[in-house]
């Protein structure tokens, strides 16, 4: 992790704590005798923290971009500032820029990938690294996540949750 990512972990962190009520536990990493890890008891409270950032970091962007004009900078500058291919999506990098900035709008890739968008995590059920696709394509749960055990209880409640909502029985 470079230098001014932990630093942002580490206010994220202190966020969590003594704006959101959360806890840190710190707990041996799995198949490593030494080594330990810091966490959030309940992430619940490290996702405000992230969020309270991002909106700050937003409002600092803009601000630092206005700056930025007012001292003479053009977009282009801005966008190379920002880490812009010129040419992106099409456009030109200050126009990329300003609509990044003013607008609130990422530039779209210039290709799509066929697969669905998902992240992943372990599961603190039943232990199997979890690859989730959201809620938006299907409400049963076998389509918004795999990865779990066979006897996992967690996707177990899931199932039984879709089942009583929906009457189905898959």
């Amino acid at each position: 992790m470079t230098a001014a990512r932990e630093q942002i972990h580490r206010l994220a962190e202190r966020l969590a704590v003594e704006e959101y009520g959360g806890e840190i536990v710190v707990e041996p990493i799995p198949g490593y005798q030494m080594l330990t890890r810091r966490r959030l008891v309940d992430p619940l409270p490290g996702v405000r923290a992230a969020r309270t950032l991002a909106n700050a970091a937003r409002g600092l962007l803009v601000e630092q971009a206005r700056d930025a004009r007012a001292a003479g900078r053009s977009w282009d500058e801005i966008g190379e500032a920002l880490g812009l291919p010129n040419g992106a999506a099409d456009e030109v990098r200050a126009e990329v820029a300003f609509a990044e900035v003013v607008e609130g709008r990422r530039a779209e890739p210039a290709w799509r990938s066929f697969e669905a968008p998902s992240t992943y995590w372990r599961c603190g059920c039943c232990g199997e690294l979890v690859t989730d696709y959201g809620t938006g394509s299907s409400s049963h749960p076998d389509d918004q996540e795999t990865g779990h055990g066979e006897t996992c209880a967690r996707h177990g409640a899931s199932l039984t949750k879709w089942r009583t909502d929906t009457g189905w029985s898959d």
